[in-house]
């Protein structure tokens, strides 16, 4: 007897496939119910579309001037992400049998409507396109099929073992089909898939709760209906951190394991799959095997394309850091031309040149870029877009795990037609399980039920069904969730009637208990130090006297702090107050000063959100009293005589070399003055050597004396009403700067030891290397 098995998933297809290995006498033929629905019908004259085709096919489609009422952007970048929204509302009416008319009915708004309408007059175009084109889309197959009948014949008997739901077109075509060869359905009912019971009882197939049937659907007769008793017997954990789940998974599955369960009969459920990077972080010994594999999109290729994407969209500091991290200078962007249209031919040369495209490697990737190429032939976009489509499609890849892991991890859905004998799942949260539907965009919950459309709570329940099934068929379970950020545990537990959750202490050393691989560096040794060969200025001579190391690292071995993303204060204030001077060496009133502050401060911060205004209002505010103090400071008859003053010389045999941010000068005297928007350490009465590392006034002081006489030097307190903090012993600070400058000329070799003061590694971007601050 020719006979067909129709499973849901390729994974319940090699399950059955193992089984029948040993059976004698001829064995059906399996297929997917996917594959089986595309073979049972055929599209006269018509070829399907491609996934990514489709998209400017539909945006081709929406030239039209109502189309505007709808605020989705015709950009091409924009469009892609709305188009999905928009062919899944398609889809989903032609697959349920549900024409606009119903949905009018269901609403009695007028904007309501005349949003239909547009969608409406959408796909009447969009179907006009691929006419043209002798093309096809999957949503118009309901509406134009016939059926495969040779197919269909080739079989005395179908079976379909049905995990899920079915629509309208699909209930639709297995009764054609039934119509042509025995089919029989094998499904498992329960209080969780009630829609379903109502699309077979609209077939005369009258089916009960917690059942295990198999029916003719041809003849409407039931073959087989047994109660269903499996009960779950499953033990429910929580945790506090999310990643402690980890670590107890790895417990219970060898927990498992020693009551003998087979670890290829056991397998871990993450309901949200971009949990798989922590499991995989932690997965040492590779007992693990990931049925949905690896994502291409994770690898190093995908992630400088999508930085070199995020360079041409915005052109920011934190894209250009991004893009360079990876290892792409925008030295070698900028040359190009890539703000001209081209065919895809230019688009993948250019990838070339840039060493981006890693065909050799990926076989994957080879087979995207050919079907790219022929797909794209037509077309011209400019290089930005080309590389958002690009991305779309490489996003699509999946690498095998090959490392030979015999426990399996999958995604709910895999689970569709197979069983476990011991079963892990992770995230039973709240909004994680069963996972909240994504918003739908054009239809709420009233219209979808009274159009007969599936509703979120449908396809929740869809989802309790594949949870209570696996369970069902376990000898052994286990559920965990977390408690932290305030997760509460899914409330499906107490629909599955499951104990209260015990509360447990992972056993993290799982996680962290292996050796440290860091080994603890000593020392370094700098031999051969020369001073006369560097040119100092008081921030290296400051890192010199406070920590050895702290100086190597920045100085030696040259390694930049990481830049601020935020806008830094002192920086922007500095910045402020040499533009004020610019051009002009004194200001006559408050007024005026105030007026020229104001207009530089909205010149140089233009940004209008709230933050920026904050800012703006508060610094306005608090330099209220240095703008009285500049003005009575002019009204002594002082000026500005120089402002960022590069000054460069020789103390004691060293070069040295400072910025200053200012001097002024009256008749007779020079005042060197440094802008401080910080706290000012208060002038000491007498000098403790052994506190003092910050020398930059004396070599202001020491630099500047054979071009001025009777200088004095002070820090101005921009934000403390901007009082001007006169340096003092002057005489002994040079005394104690020149015995460092002796020390200095001195050393021929260094040990670079931390320093004993913590505190100053408070602030050092170089904690984290020394093993010090709050991160350890």
């Amino acid at each position: 007897m020719n006979q067909l098995h129709i499973y849901p998933t390729s994974r319940a297809l090699r399950t059955i496939s193992q089984s029948l290995k040993n059976s004698e006498g001829f064995l059906p033929t399996l297929m997917r119910m996917d594959e089986f629905e595309k073979r049972a019908v055929l599209i006269e004259d018509r070829t399907q579309i491609d996934p990514l085709q489709r998209i400017l096919f539909l945006r081709e489609a929406s030239r039209f001037e109502a189309f505007s009422l709808l605020k989705v952007d015709r950009d091409l970048v924009r469009f892609f992400t709305k188009s999905e929204a928009l062919f899944k509302f398609f889809e989903e009416l032609s697959a349920e049998h549900v024409d606009f008319e119903t949905l009018m009915q269901a609403d009695p708004y007028a904007e309501f409507d005349k949003h239909l309408e547009v969608l409406e007059q959408l796909r009447i175009r969009y179907k006009e396109l691929l006419d043209e084109k002798g093309l096809t889309d999957r949503t118009f197959i309901p509406e134009s099929y016939t059926l495969n009948e040779g197919f269909i014949q080739g079989y005395e008997q179908i079976d379909i073992y049905l995990e899920g739901y079915l629509s309208r077109f699909e209930l639709e075509l297995l009764q054609k089909v039934a119509e042509h060869t025995r089919l029989i359905i094998h499904y498992s009912t329960s209080m969780f898939n009630q829609k379903m019971l109502e699309r077979f009882e609209t077939c005369g197939i009258l089916l009960k709760e917690d059942r295990e049937v198999s029916f003719d659907l041809g003849a409407k007769r039931l073959l087989r209906d047994i109660p269903n008793d499996m009960k779950i017997e499953a033990s429910v954990y929580s945790v506090e951190e999310r990643d402690e789940q980890i670590a107890l998974s790895f417990v219970k599955i060898e927990e498992m394991v020693r009551s003998g369960i087979d670890p290829e009969e056991i397998v871990l459920i993450l309901p949200d799959e971009g949990f798989k990077e922590h499991f995989m972080l932690f997965d040492t010994q590779n007992n693990l095997n990931f049925a949905m594999g690896y994502d291409y999109s994770n690898g190093r290729i995908y992630k400088l394309q999508e930085a070199l994407y995020g360079y041409l969209q915005r052109h920011d500091r934190e894209s250009i850091e991004l893009m360079e991290r990876y290892g792409l200078s925008r030295e070698e962007i900028d040359h190009l031309n890539l703000a001209e249209e081209v065919r895809a031919e230019g688009f993948f040369e250019i990838l070339q040149e840039l060493a981006l495209l890693d065909t050799e490697k990926h076989e994957e990737v080879k087979e995207k870029q050919h079907h790219f190429l022929t797909l794209f032939k037509e077309e011209r976009f400019t290089h930005r877009e080309w590389l958002y489509l690009w991305l779309k499609s490489l996003s699509k890849i999946t690498l095998d795990d090959v490392r030979g892991g015999k426990v399996t991890v999958m995604g709910v859905l895999e689970t569709r037609g197979v069983s476990f004998r011991g079963v892990v799942i992770v995230d039973f949260n709240e909004g994680i399980v069963p996972a909240s539907s994504s918003k739908d965009m054009f239809l709420n919950s009233t219209v979808r039920a009274f159009a007969g459309l599936p509703t979120r709570n449908d396809r929740e329940a869809l989802q309790k069904q594949y949870y209570n099934r696996l369970l069902q068929q376990a000898d052994a379970s286990v559920i965990l969730y977390s408690t932290s950020e305030n997760r509460l545990p899914s409330k499906f537990l107490y629909e599955l009637k499951l104990p209260e959750a015990v509360q447990v202490k992972a056993p993290t050393h799982l996680l962290y208990g292996q050796p440290v691989q860091l080994k603890e560096e000593e020392d370094p040794k700098v031999e051969n130090f020369d001073a006369f060969a560097q040119t100092w200025s008081a921030s290296r001579l400051k890192s010199w006297l406070e920590c050895k190391r702290k100086y190597y690292y920045r100085y030696i071995r040259k390694i930049q702090a990481k830049e601020e993303d935020e806008l830094n204060e002192g920086a922007f204030l500095h910045m402020l107050l040499e533009q004020l001077y610019k051009n002009r060496d004194r200001y006559e009133t408050e007024e005026e000063l105030t007026k020229r502050l104001h207009g530089l401060m909205e010149s140089l911060l233009p940004q209008e959100d709230a933050k920026s205004r904050y800012r703006k209002l508060l610094w306005r505010e608090k330099l209220k009293g240095f703008v009285a103090k500049e003005i009575a400071h002019f009204n002594a008859d002082w000026k500005v005589a120089e402002r960022e003053v590069e000054v460069m010389g020789e103390i004691g045999g060293l070069k040295f070399k400072g910025r200053i941010d200012r001097i002024d000068q009256n008749a007779t005297e020079t005042l060197v003055l440094d802008y401080k928007s910080g706290k000012v350490e208060k002038e000491p009465k007498k000098l403790n050597p052994e506190k003092i590392s910050d020398f930059q006034m004396s070599i202001y002081h020491q630099l500047l004396q054979e071009r001025y006489q009777n200088i004095s030097l002070a820090f101005v307190k921009i934000l403390e009403n901007g009082e001007k903090q006169q340096v003092t012993l002057l005489e002994e600070r040079k005394a104690l700067l020149d015995e460092h400058i002796v020390e200095l000329k001195q050393t021929k070799f260094f040990a670079a030891e931390k320093c004993e003061d913590l505190q100053k590694c408070t602030y050092c971007e170089f904690a984290l290397m020394c093993g010090r601050g709050e991160y350890v």
